[in-house]
């Protein structure tokens, strides 16, 4: 009985060995018939896994029989049964015109990282498309008013932070107070991801001080052929808040057609404490793609864009907007591997307006308490015009050089007019009133012209370097000065800068782990507001602003080193990053302009604030951690963390957020979803008293979002927010301004909300 035993033993451990193989095989364009480099070739359960060399060969041990699975960003996913000997053909992937970071190899770059929305997932609508920013690590909200939201990501704002839309395009604000950022111009729902850029760590996307960040908009793929549409609507409780679109799309493999159209209708919200907060906005959107492909390796996108703001109200403004309008147009053309050695060419132009008007009570339904003794209007305007051409070569099949140059061309006007009819002192009606009229942009125009190259070098299966340098020629100037800006500055010619940036790094995967050194040189010259703008208040305080047009551009030396982990279970990530800001532009304080301030009856004017260079350093942060328990139901945690300071004024940096963290626990099937996550904030003891900061609690939030899916084509998803109804500010929400009870106070985010959204699919 035991030899019995010992001979069966001995067949089956055989005929277990005898199961496996050793594949061998070669991956190729199904169209150029080139190999394809950096494919991900594993079984089905991913136990095992390698990856295509240069050559596009590959080998891996598996059981007889079993499927494989091969992926590749470029290129369509194939599953098929694993033999000793394979040539694989993989079909390229629609050609894409919108990608910021086109990967050459299969290490990505822990620097870079892409979030996928879902809107139907979050169970509520966003205001604008800068909610959608809410739960990505590292961001933080700056908060003037619903509409008035922008991202913010380490201790870069504002100009600081190059967003571009669909890789390219980009609109800019009229508004001196940023009352209209780009974020507040795109329908969210047409969003389907974001790319992020942590630092400067490519010079493809136009002069870049801090992070690049990419909204990508929904385009057709093989599986939209035919007739296709979107129905969807949201409610939201606190604020009677609303939210309808629809969609249409008709596609084939030679053209597409793309229609979207948005309403919103947002009221007043009830925040943590009780106090009705005026956050009330109608905005109506629409666009229309027109997509053509020539060839299979090309393709033409069309885009135009437009949208209409009404009765917006801006707590963190002394005016409302009872306009804001918009438009954006742009023509986009890529042909891959047009000839032997060139990988793509791409072309992209756009152009785009803006239209806004800010006001204390002419055309609003709801005037501020200051008016009319006070009767202020300003309209202003925004004119952007850009482009860019691009070629990646491969010289190699170890190397992909992206060259090309690009431009943007922004003009700004409007005037601000200031009719005083009460002396705000006295209380004595002025006979004449008091007329004033303040150049906000003083005809101010910002031309930036971009050379740059790009490589990405695989040095061998573990390592990858990637190094870049841009040049910017800048012009700058102003066509209509206000006589009291030539008064301190004299004659004011035009400014010419000439900036030089570039990046390197190196990257190194093995198996379940990666790591990567960075280093960017990133630049910026100054902002409009900061050569040109002429006392105006567009800072947390009440204080005119005043532009210095001989600032010199900005430079961020930002180092970075980060490594993750990827197992089957669970996967983590930690970034440690540095930089040093040369000739970083800050407000300072300037008794000797106090002079030349005009006050309103007699009031006693305050010295003004001037923008000026200055030294300061950042530090920071981030991190994640991600375990699956079951195939459904998952942890998810992040941390991130920034220190910034101010080494002339011998302060901390203004405006950057304290530590923040979320935990989640998530559980999702193809059918159902429920999703609690928690947002914790710690008090930011760290603020710049000259920016009139003060020290901001901490908090920490809870939201509930649930989702339910019946059919293929309907889906419904339901959020309770802010669950225990806490009243809380963030760090870098603004203070109510001429309002009745409210003046000086933060801006709490809104209290306990319930919410509702439906999507129906056609």
């Amino acid at each position: 009985m035991k030899k019995i035993i010992q001979i069966f033993l001995f067949f089956l451990i055989g005929n277990t060995y005898a199961q496996e193989i050793q594949i061998n095989g070669k991956l190729t364009d199904s169209s150029t018939g080139e190999p394809v480099m950096g494919a991900i070739i594993q079984t089905e359960d991913s136990s095992k896994k390698t990856s295509s060399d240069i050559e596009g060969k590959f080998s891996l041990i598996i059981n007889k029989g079993e499927i494989i699975i091969v992926i590749h960003p470029e290129y369509e996913t194939l599953k098929t049964e694993g033999v000793k000997e394979m040539l694989i053909q993989l079909k390229p992937k629609n050609i894409e015109l919108n990608t910021v970071v086109i990967k050459a190899n299969p290490l990505e770059d822990i620097t870079h990282s892409v979030i996928i929305t879902d809107d139907i997932k979050k169970g509520s609508q966003p205001r604008t498309a800068a909610d959608l920013f809410n739960d990505i690590p590292g961001f933080s909200m700056q908060k003037r008013s619903s509409t008035a939201i922008e991202p913010s990501l380490r201790s870069f704002k504002y100009e600081e932070m190059n967003v571009k839309i669909n890789g390219g395009s980009k609109i800019v604000n009229a508004c001196p107070n940023r009352m209209d950022p780009i974020t507040a111009h795109i329908i969210p729902e047409e969003v389907s991801r974001i790319e992020v850029v942590k630092g400067p760590y490519t010079v493809r996307f136009g002069q870049t001080f801090g992070g690049i960040v990419n909204l990508v908009t929904k385009t057709p793929g093989a599986d939209s052929y035919g007739w296709h549409g979107t129905l969807e609507s949201g409610y939201e409780t606190n604020g009677n808040n609303l939210a309808l679109r629809g969609e249409v799309m008709y596609a084939t493999p030679k053209y597409d057609v793309n229609i979207n159209a948005e309403h919103r209708d947002f009221g007043d919200y009830t925040d943590g404490r009780g106090v009705v907060t005026p956050a009330g906005f109608k905005t109506d959107s629409y666009s229309i793609k027109l997509g053509y492909n020539p060839k299979k390796n090309q393709r033409l996108l069309l885009n135009w864009h437009q949208k209409f703001g009404r009765d917006i109200k801006h707590a963190g403004l002394m005016m409302d907007s009872p306009k804001d309008d918009s438009y954006l147009i742009s023509l986009d053309y890529k042909i891959k591997s047009p000839w032997k050695k060139i990988h793509h060419m791409s072309f992209k132009s756009y152009y785009s307006f803006v239209d806004h008007l800010m006001t204390n009570g002419y055309e609003l339904e709801n005037p501020r308490p200051n008016y009319p003794a006070i009767d202020a209007r300003a309209p202003v305007t925004s004119n952007t015009l850009g482009g860019k051409f691009e070629i990646g070569y491969k010289p190699t099949e170890k190397w992909l050089i992206y060259s090309g140059f690009d431009a943007d061309i922004i003009k700004r006007d409007g005037n601000k007019t200031v009719i005083v009819n009460v002396n705000p002192n006295t209380g004595v009606a002025l006979d004449p009133p008091m007329i004033k009229n303040l150049k906000i942009w003083q005809g101010a125009h910002i031309e930036d012209y971009g050379v740059y190259t790009e490589g990405n070098y695989r040095l061998n299966q573990l390592y990858t370097i990637t190094t870049g340098i841009r040049m910017d020629y800048i012009t700058a100037g102003i066509t209509d000065p206000d006589p009291g800006f030539i008064a301190i500055y004299g004659n004011v010619k035009d400014q010419t800068d000439v900036v030089v940036g570039g990046n390197f790094s190196i990257k190194y995967k093995k198996d379940d782990f990666q790591a990567q050194v960075a280093y960017g040189r990133g630049t910026r010259t100054p902002s409009m507001i900061e050569r040109y703008i002429y006392r105006f208040i567009v800072g947390v305080d009440s204080r005119e602003y005043i532009g210095n047009p001989y600032l010199k551009p900005e430079i961020n030396n930002q180092f970075e080193i980060g490594a993750q982990v990827k197992k089957e279970k669970w996967s983590g990530g930690i970034n440690l990053f540095y930089s040093l800001f040369e000739n970083y532009i800050v407000p300072v304080l300037n008794p000797a302009l106090t002079g030349t301030s005009a006050g309103c009856g007699g009031g006693t004017p305050q010295a003004p604030k001037q923008f000026w260079n200055v030294y300061a350093h950042q530090y920071g942060t981030d991190l994640f951690f991600h375990y699956k328990f079951t195939e459904y139901f998952s942890f998810h945690s992040d941390l991130a963390l920034t220190k910034a300071y101010n080494e002339t004024l011998d302060e901390p940096l203004a405006q950057v957020a304290p530590m923040t963290s979320h935990i989640g626990l998530k559980y999702e099937t193809e059918k159902y979803w429920a999703d609690l996550r928690s947002e914790i904030v710690a008090t930011q003891k760290d603020y710049a008293p000259s920016f009139g900061e003060t020290e901001t609690p901490g908090h920490t939030t809870f939201d509930l979002r649930l989702g339910f899916k019946p059919n293929k084509h309907l889906s419904i998803g339901a959020a309770v927010l802010n669950i225990t109804d806490q009243a809380y500010y963030n760090h870098l929400n603004f203070a109510f301004k001429n309002a009745d009870d409210l003046n000086g106070q933060r801006i709490y985010e809104p209290g306990r909300s319930f919410s509702m959204y439906i999507k129906y699919k056609f």
